[in-house]
């Protein structure tokens, strides 16, 4: 069989990417030439080139989770089992297998020491079949029959999810990527075949609990997709019913858009290359049920992916540190309970650790760290301009200002995609109000002349200039201390 090296330039987008299918000769494939038993111990050797950050500084980010997490009881966000507010900050190494467990060390360790507190992981490689670790290994024998998993494959999957669990992941697994384009294992799968996969994964699995799983993709199911999906998600929950679902569907398609009656469905899963407020809104509005959203994709720096849906933007750009910025805090303030980064990291290619520091996943921990500052879990989205009631921009524009008040009227925070004057109604919040800028490029507050104010009458405000990055962006938040 001839070897198909899959195209690795910028101009091909993730999906684009993962819609080649073939075999193709990975950055990491010498590593499956050696002799497991030797890479294994050289995976003892110490993580290099990790940034280390104090231990309260790690503490403070990466807090002790009770696990497992579950849905809150107003259901818009999640909690873990002592019913402390959980918000997702996550990175997508996706199929880390590609690695050696040295190499998986240094990945895992830089990302705790940035500041995320999740990972979305594939148990199955998302862009070739069959399905090869490091060591060489395939998933399966035959190597397409998912009821036939290769023991020696799965110990190195179980492994990795060990790294995880003892640095405090919370681990977003993908099980089985249906893929984009001509599919990659949506063509492998039946109902039949699921329920047995299903099963294995459930009974491997149940014994961690910082699991929640997603099915699908990068597709939007057709009727026999979506009828895998299910039996998927019902043959795992049989075994282990503390872990939690969603869903990862096409672009612009979140998880409800196909599973929102489904009972197995717990987090909803927003995708959007567009202005993420204009996805997020009406996935945080959809009833009956109710469900928390997430920001699980967006665009990947340096990736053009579908950049032409935002409104500044042209077919051929590229995503940058500040659009990525900018869909993460509309996001966030437009009902998000967690938000995922992406980068060029998922391809494994010679630079990689290069990658590892990409400004957008230095920036993104500052979002989870503003976050802690308040009461987040209580921000609604201040969709009919009560809170800040001018200087708001345009909707579906790309200067659209996004805002969130507390149901309590104890804080308010919004997002100015560029400088401009603002004008925010005080008396919305429910007492003397103490204002700061907050830069989402560095992390630091300034406070704002005349703070705090009286929580009466109406006050503009204007950023103090260009953010560390030079460029416009900055957060406005408004608290009611005691």
């Amino acid at each position: 069989m001839s070897r198909k090296v899959y195209p690795t330039r910028s101009s091909l987008t993730r999906r684009q990417f993962l819609a080649h299918q073939g075999v193709a000769v990975s950055n990491v494939a010498i590593a499956w030439l050696l002799p497991q038993k030797n890479l294994l111990a050289r995976a003892g050797s110490s993580v290099a080139g990790s940034a280390t950050p104090s231990a309260s500084e790690q503490k403070r980010i990466i807090s002790d989770v009770a696990y497992p997490l579950k849905v809150s009881s107003n259901s818009r966000h999640l909690v873990d089992s002592q019913g402390k507010p959980f918000f997702l900050l996550g990175d997508t190494p996706w199929f880390i297998q590609k690695l050696p467990l040295e190499d998986v060390r240094r990945v895992l360790e830089d990302r705790k020491a940035k500041g995320f507190n999740t990972l979305f992981l594939e148990l199955l490689d998302d862009s070739r079949l069959p399905s090869r670790d490091a060591y060489g290994h395939v998933a399966f024998q035959p190597e397409l029959d998912i009821t036939q998993p290769v023991e020696a494959y799965w110990q190195y999957a179980d492994t990795i999810m060990d790294e995880a669990a003892k640095r405090g992941f919370f681990v977003i697994m993908s099980e089985l990527w249906y893929g984009a384009g001509k599919g990659l294992w949506m063509h492998h799968v039946t109902p039949q075949s699921a329920r047995i996969y299903g099963g294995f994964l459930g009974r491997r699995y149940a014994r961690f609990k910082n699991l929640m799983w997603m099915h699908c993709g990068d597709r939007n199911p057709d009727r026999n997709l979506a009828a895998c999906a299910r039996v998927l998600a019902e043959a795992i929950r049989a075994e282990a019913p503390h872990h939690l679902h969603t869903a990862h569907n096409a672009h612009e398609f979140a998880s409800s858009a196909f599973f929102h009656q489904e009972p197995w469905l717990d987090v909803n899963m927003a995708y959007t290359y567009g202005a993420s407020y204009l996805h997020m809104l009406p996935e945080y509005q959809r009833k009956d049920p109710v469900r928390p959203v997430i920001l699980g994709e967006t665009g990947y720096e340096d990736e053009p992916n579908a950049i032409e849906l935002l409104p500044d933007a042209k077919k051929g750009d590229l995503w940058n540190p500040y659009r990525i910025r900018r869909n993460a805090w509309w996001a966030m303030l437009s009902g998000a309970c967690g938000y995922c980064a992406g980068t060029r990291l998922w391809r494994w290619e010679k630079n990689w650790r290069d990658v590892l520091q990409s400004r957008s996943t230095r920036e993104a921990p500052h979002l989870l760290r503003f976050m802690e500052t308040i009461p987040w879990w209580r921000l609604t989205p201040d969709v009919r301009h009560e809170l800040v009631i001018a200087g708001f921009g345009a909707w579906k524009q790309a200067d659209y200002v996004t805002a969130a008040l507390a149901d309590d009227g104890s804080a308010g925070v919004a997002y100015l995609p560029d400088t401009r004057r603002i004008t925010v109604n005080l008396a919305k919040l429910s007492g003397r109000v103490t204002v700061r800028w907050f830069d989402p490029t560095s992390g630091q507050f300034t406070a704002v002349a005349g703070s705090p104010f009286t929580n009466t009458g109406q006050e503009d405000f204007s950023p103090p200039g260009n953010n560390a990055a030079g460029n416009g962006d900055f957060v406005l938040i408004l608290e009611v201390r005691q």
